[in-house]
């Protein structure tokens, strides 16, 4: 007679997670397009939403993990790889934003 001991795995912070992967998915692309005379993204904005994405991941995940703690459930590795991915991603968005958009003034033409 076999015994499943099923443990309870808390993904409710998932959702949250995957959302702010695409926002700063989403960034990535911006950065990686070449801005325009008209754009209103710039170093600052991409910058900022950077921070505040690692802010927000960094106290979410340790509130899982509280909660996971106080309630004796199984962690996510899931919500584990988002928020290592959202960490690489928003450490990446600033550099290639920088290096992609910065572009040499000898070769550019003002008027």
């Amino acid at each position: 007679m076999q015994l499943l001991i099923q443990q309870t795995v808390l993904t409710n912070f998932r959702p949250v997670f995957i959302v702010m992967l695409a926002i700063l998915l989403i960034f990535l692309l911006l950065s990686i397009i070449p801005r325009g005379r008209n754009s209103n993204i710039n170093f600052l904005t991409v910058l900022t939403v950077s921070i505040v994405e690692v802010v927000l991941a960094a106290v979410l995940f340790y509130t899982e993990s509280n909660l996971i703690d106080e309630l004796g459930l199984t962690a996510d590795r899931i919500t584990l790889y988002l928020f290592i991915a959202i960490l690489i991603l928003a450490i990446v968005n600033p550099i290639v934003f920088r290096f992609r958009n910065q572009g040499s003034s000898r070769y550019r033409y003002r008027y």
